[in-house]
C-alpha cells in the first residue's frame, strides 16, 4: 500500500492511496481458497474443482467483495499511517480499478482540530451559597400549617363558605346525557382553592348540609374524554357535610407532628431543605457559566460536517418548538428567518466545539463510563416507563446504538464534576433576589422557573430530615 498526502487545509485532507494489483490478487486467491470447499461445481467433488475454473465463474463477484473490504480496512490504515484522527466519515473516491489493474483511489478527510492542553486550574467558578431567608422560611411554615389543619363540623344551619371543607356527592351530566365517570360520592374541597372544576367552588359557598345543589360548569379542555373537553355539564350534587377549620398555631406542637423536636428544629430543617432547593438551581447556572469561559476562552477550528450535521439536530428540534407554538402540524408550513438561521448556526458551533473539548479533557484525564454506571442509567430509564420495563429493556438490547447514546450525558457529567472540582472556586453567599438577577434572559425558562417556586413545593416534604 502506497500512501500520499496530495492537499491538506485547515481541517481538511486530501490522500490518495495505490494498492498494486499483486496484493488485490493476493487478497482475491486468498479468499478463493475460503471459500472453494464450499462451492459445488457439476462433475467435481466440493474442493476439488480447479482454481481457473472457479477464477472464471466467481472471480468477478470475488473481485467486488474483495475490493469493498480493502477500501474499509486501507482506508482506516492509511490515516493511522498519516496520523489523521477523522472527524466524520471519509469521502473515498475510486479512480482506477479493475482485473489486472492497480487500485487507486482518494480519501477526502476532516480531522479534528488539534488541542493543546486545557489547564483547568485556570478556570475560574463562582459558585453561589443562597441562605433562606425570613420570607422563605415563613412561607414554608406557613404551607405546613395548612396542610396539617384539621377541621370540625359544623352545624347544620351554617352555611358553607370560603375556606371550609365541603364533603358531597354527584351525578354529572353532559347534554342531559350520562357519561363513564359521571359519578362521586363523598369528594371533598376547600372552597375558594378552585381546585376541582373552574368556577365549582364559588356555586357551592352557602349551602348547607343535605341540600341538594345543581352546579353548571364547562369541562376542562384537557378533560381525560377527548369528546367531552369544553362541554358545558351539569353537576347533581348533595351535601353530605360541611367542616369549618380549626387554626393551626405554628409552634412546638407543630414541629412535633411533623417529626421535628421542636419548632427550633423545625426551621433549622427548612433552612437546609430551602439551601439545598437552590443549590440544585445554582448548580445548573454554574455548569452554564463553565461552559460559557470554554467557549470564550479556547478557540478552535471546527470541522465542517460535525457542525453540519448539528446544525440539522438543532433545526429539528427548533422547528418542532415552533410547531407546538403554533399549534402546527404540518412542519413545512414552519418558515425559519435569516434570524433563525444565524441562531442554529451559532448553537450548532458552540456545541460542536464544547463536545470537542470535553472529549479531549476526558481523554487527558482518563474519564471512562463504568457498564455499573451505564446500567444504573438504563435501570433509570426502564423504570420512567412503570409497566413496560420489559419492552424498553428489550428496546436497548436489540439496538445497542441507543444503549451508546446513554454514555454521552454520563461522560459528559463526569467531564463537567472534573472541571469543576479542579478549577479555582469562590464561595458567594447571595439572596434569592440576586440569584434571579444572575439569571439572565439567556438562561431557560424551566430554570427561572425553579427559583421562583422554590419556596412553594409541598409542604410535607419540609418536615423530612
Amino acid at each position: 500500500m502506497k500512501v500520499n498526502v496530495t492537499s491538506s487545509k485547515g481541517l481538511e485532507s486530501k490522500l490518495s492511496v495505490t494498492i498494486t494489483k499483486k496484493e488485490i490478487q493476493k487478497q482475491i486467491d486468498t479468499r478463493l481458497d475460503e471459500v472453494k470447499g464450499t462451492i459445488n461445481l457439476k462433475g467435481f467433488r466440493p474442493g476439488k474443482a480447479p482454481r481457473e475454473l472457479l477464477k472464471k465463474q466467481f472471480g468477478k463477484a470475488l473481485y467486488s467483495e474483495v475490493i469493498e473490504k480493502t477500501l474499509n480496512e486501507t482506508t482506516f490504515k492509511a490515516l493511522k499511517e498519516k496520523n489523521i484522527k477523522p472527524a466524520g466519515q471519509p469521502k473515498i473516491d475510486i479512480k482506477s480499478s479493475g482485473e489486472n489493474k492497480d487500485l487507486e483511489f482518494t480519501i477526502e478527510v476532516e480531522k479534528f482540530p488539534e488541542i493543546k492542553k486545557i489547564n483547568l486550574g485556570k478556570i475560574e467558578i463562582e459558585k453561589f451559597d443562597v441562605k433562606a431567608d425570613k420570607k422563605d422560611l415563613d412561607q414554608r411554615l406557613n404551607q405546613l400549617a395548612e396542610s396539617s389543619k384539621k377541621y370540625k363540623d359544623k352545624e347544620s344551619s351554617q352555611s358553607a363558605k370560603i375556606n371550609d371543607l365541603v364533603i358531597f356527592n354527584y351525578e354529572a351530566t353532559v347534554g342531559g346525557k350520562i357519561f363513564d365517570g359521571n359519578k362521586g360520592e363523598k369528594l371533598q374541597i376547600v372552597l375558594g382553592k378552585d381546585l376541582f372544576i373552574k368556577n365549582f367552588d364559588k356555586q357551592i359557598i352557602g349551602s348547607k348540609k343535605d341540600e341538594e345543589k345543581d352546579v353548571k360548569v364547562k369541562l376542562p379542555e384537557n378533560y381525560p374524554k377527548k369528546e367531552l373537553a369544553g362541554k358545558d355539564a351539569l353537576f347533581k350534587c348533595k351535601i353530605v357535610n360541611i367542616q369549618s377549620p380549626i387554626e393551626q398555631k405554628i409552634d412546638d406542637s407543630l414541629a412535633k407532628n411533623m417529626g421535628a423536636k421542636d419548632l427550633a428544629d423545625l426551621k433549622t430543617i427548612i433552612e437546609k431543605q430551602i439551601s439545598k432547593e437552590y443549590e440544585s438551581i445554582t448548580t445548573q447556572l454554574i455548569k452554564k457559566k463553565t461552559l460559557d469561559q470554554l467557549d470564550k476562552q479556547y478557540k478552535l477550528d471546527l470541522p465542517k460536517r460535525m457542525v453540519e450535521d448539528e446544525m440539522k439536530a438543532v433545526e429539528h428540534t427548533f422547528i418542532h418548538e415552533k410547531m407546538n407554538e403554533q399549534k402546527e402540524k404540518d412542519h413545512s408550513k414552519i418558515k425559519l428567518s435569516d434570524n433563525d438561521k444565524k441562531g442554529i448556526k451559532k448553537i450548532s458551533e458552540r456545541r460542536v466545539k464544547l463536545a470537542l473539548l470535553f472529549s479531549h479533557i476526558g481523554e487527558e484525564h482518563s474519564v471512562k463510563v463504568s457498564s455499573q454506571e451505564l446500567q444504573a442509567e438504563l435501570d433509570k430509564q426502564i423504570r420512567m416507563y412503570p409497566g413496560q420495563e420489559k419492552i424498553i429493556k428489550e428496546h436497548y438490547q436489540k439496538n445497542p446504538a441507543e444503549l451508546t447514546k446513554l454514555r454521552g450525558p454520563i461522560f459528559e457529567d463526569k467531564v463537567m464534576n472534573l472541571i469543576i472540582e479542579k478549577s479555582k472556586v469562590k464561595v458567594k453567599t447571595i439572596t434569592k433576589d440576586e440569584l434571579q438577577k444572575l439569571l439572565s434572559a439567556k438562561d431557560t425558562k424551566e430554570t427561572k422557573a425553579k427559583v421562583k417556586n422554590t419556596t412553594k413545593s409541598k409542604a410535607k416534604k419540609s418536615s423530612k430530615k
